[in-house]
């Protein structure tokens, strides 16, 4: 018998998408491998029913810790069908020789688009056109936009996603400030990125967008003290990780005057307990998540504010470049024994 292969978080159109892909790539070559799709994420509650996982394909709202990897004496390899990797132990897969691997290029240009979406969703305030449009309401009051030309984007962040929002954000004529730890030189050359302070960034930008990791040094990366940086009719754009920005700071920053140009966020915190049906059937939801959630909620009652259901990555090219990955790493697995980053570290 082969591998056993478990999808989790698997929804039916993900479904439909990886097993074409898998048939065609993967099945001909070892048609033994036993492959099974689940809508549950993996975590200490679900482990004990995939005790014969050999290779576990997870997303987001999975959690990989030492209690659930206790229950998977099998398993060899865990892919993670995201770029971030903080719902997984790292060290407990290290000491248990589990190989771990991400796929951190798929989406990078896919986000960059996205957060842009929201930023000219919000310049052009289209959830009041739309909102007045339903209402039969066809007059222009309360709807004049800004432009986007000559005005301070603020990157925090200048990895893959960060990059390619600086070249858009050039594109369009805006003057671009930065934050990061590692300065890049070639955006600084090529799209006249100037990188300053956090704070000062928070100051004087007009459009902030957060493309940082999320771990412990970024948590409330944005927060109740530095907040109260931001210009009035400054926005901000969050498609990063939602526990870098404190929702309570968006609550206070819309009361008191501040982000007037709105907010637009297509992920936020408490948001597995809003966008997972199984997190609401959980009895015993920590008091924190449900109090994160409600704050998250109240923010859509401000007409300047727009959420998006953590889509920033999907779209169908974005897809078959994640669906390329998933099928490299299984290929290497399956012939070498190891991960393609583990096989490439021996040569």
């Amino acid at each position: 018998m082969g591998e056993n292969i478990v999808f989790f978080e698997a929804k039916d159109w993900e479904k439909e998408f990886f097993i074409k892909h898998l048939k065609e790539r993967i099945l001909k070559e070892y048609p033994d491998l036993q492959i099974s799709f689940n809508t549950v994420p993996l975590n200490k509650d679900t482990a004990s029913n995939f005790k014969d996982t050999g290779i576990a394909v997870i997303y987001v709202n999975s959690l990989i810790d030492e209690e659930t990897l206790e229950h998977l004496p099998l398993l060899k390899l865990i892919i993670t069908r995201s770029t971030g990797m903080d719902h997984i132990d790292l060290l407990s897969c290290k000491k248990r020789n589990i190989f771990v691997t991400n796929v951190p290029l798929y989406a990078s240009i896919t986000v960059a688009e996205h957060t842009f979406a929201l930023i000219f969703a919000l310049a052009r305030k289209l959830r009041r056109n739309f909102e007045k449009i339903q209402q039969l309401d066809f007059s222009r009051e309360g709807l004049m936009g800004m432009d986007l030309f000559g005005k301070t984007l603020g990157v925090i962040g200048t990895g893959n996603i960060g990059s390619h929002l600086c070249r858009l954000g050039f594109g369009i004529g805006m003057k671009i400030l930065a934050f990061d730890l590692e300065p890049s030189r070639e955006l600084e050359e090529k799209y006249k990125v100037q990188y300053v302070s956090l704070d000062t960034l928070l100051r004087e930008s007009d459009v902030i967008t957060v493309m940082v990791p999320y771990y412990s040094k970024t948590h409330h990366l944005i927060n109740l003290e530095n907040i109260k940086l931001v210009k009035e009719k400054a926005m901000l754009i969050n498609t990063a990780r939602g526990p870098v920005v404190d929702t309570e700071a968006l609550l206070w920053a819309l009361q008191n005057g501040r982000l007037q140009g709105g907010i637009a966020l297509d992920v936020f915190e408490g948001e597995k307990l809003l966008l997972e049906e199984s997190y609401l059937k959980d009895s015993e939801i920590p008091s924190r998540i449900m109090k994160k959630a409600l704050m998250t909620l109240h923010l859509l009652k401000y007409s300047n504010v727009i959420f998006t259901p953590h889509i920033a990555y999907y779209t169908e090219e974005a897809m078959k470049r994640l669906m390329d990955y998933i099928i490299e790493e299984l290929k290497y697995y399956l012939k070498y024994g190891v991960s393609k980053a583990e096989f490439e570290g021996f040569f």
